[in-house]
Parts: C-alpha cells; structure tokens; sequence
C-alpha cells in the first residue's frame, strides 16, 4: 500500500506540470488523476497530523516533505475537476459543477492554507505547524461537507 501510495505520488508530482495544463482526454483520467491525488495528500496529512498530534515522533524534514506534497497538490486539484466529469461515478457532489463559484473559493482556500502549512512547516516550530495543520484540515472539512459524498 505504501509503495502505491509513494508511486502515484511521484506519478503527480513528475508529471503536475503536464496534467494540470492540459485537458485530460477522458473524464474517468480526470476522475482517476484527482482520486489518486486525494489518496496521496491523506497520506501526508495524516504524517504531518500525527506529529501536529502527538501521535507520532516530530521530525522537521518529513514535516516539510508532507507540507510540500500537501502544497503542490492543493495547486493541482481544481483542474481535476473539468467539465464532463459531473456525471461519472464518483464521490465529488454536483455542487462542484453547478456551484462553480463557491467551489472555486473553497480551492482557493485551500490553496492558500496549504501554502501557509507548507511555511510553517519550514520554521519547525511544532506550535506553528500545529495551527496551519489546523487550518488546512478546517478548509478540506469544509469543503468536503458541500461538495462531497461520503
């Protein structure tokens, strides 16, 4: 499981520059790009959460490397969502669609708490990691009630 994790994980990072400019050519390789994106961040949150946590040992370089996987892929992730791919099966609500506006702003968010986790990482003070994490995982939630099924 890891090693998947850690393969799609170099897949997106390689390859980011490519995939979010251009159109994917099919809706399921936009649904499969944002869904393995997804599994890798949760990864990495859960690292960075479990140090922010207590849950496991602090260590400033694994925390920087999360934030960064954190950070690049929250710059990622709204191009994953391209029109055409409202109707396939999968968790994303048709909120992210119709309600484009909203949609955008919580990417935006994220965006920006991302980047935020990914300084506070680099200063490694735990307290400011602790409140960034915070931070960012309050902006996944919320986007995650409006514009995602269980």
């Amino acid at each position: 499981m890891l090693l998947r994790v850690f393969i799609y994980g170099m897949a997106i990072f390689l390859s980011h520059d490519v995939l979010a400019q251009s159109s994917f050519s099919r809706p399921a390789d936009a649904i499969k790009y944002r869904q393995s994106a997804f599994q890798v961040m949760s990864f990495h949150s859960q690292r960075i959460g479990g140090m922010s946590k207590g849950e496991r040992p602090f260590d400033k370089q694994i925390a920087i490397q999360d934030a960064a996987v954190i950070e690049l892929l929250a710059t990622q992730m709204e191009s994953a969502f391209p029109p055409g791919t409202e109707s396939a099966p999968s968790r994303a609500k048709p909120e992210v669609w119709q309600d484009a506006g909203q949609f955008k702003q919580k990417m935006d968010e994220f965006k920006s708490t991302a980047r935020k986790l990914s300084e506070a990482s680099k200063t490694g003070d735990l307290n400011n990691i602790k409140a960034a994490f915070g931070q960012t995982a309050q902006s996944c939630k919320s986007c995650h009630e409006g514009f995602r099924n269980r």
